[in-house]
């Protein structure tokens, strides 16, 4: 997985993005930021649904 900016334009796009954390007022770079490292879809830095490179990719093309 990418850099800290990555992992939040990740978790703030991904449609499947869920976490047991409560995120309900995220601000970028705060504790409170929608992450990829905060998803429980991702374990030991891997996205278990496979969506994180095509997410990436998509946010590369804009």
């Amino acid at each position: 997985m990418g850099n800290m900016y990555e992992l939040m334009c990740v978790g703030t796009t991904c449609s499947n993005f869920e976490s047991g954390e409560d995120l309900f007022m995220p601000s970028i770079g705060t504790s409170l930021s929608k992450t990829c490292s905060k998803c429980n879809h991702c374990k030991n830095n891997y996205c278990e649904l496979n969506l994180y490179d095509n997410i990436v990719s998509s946010i590369d093309e804009k």
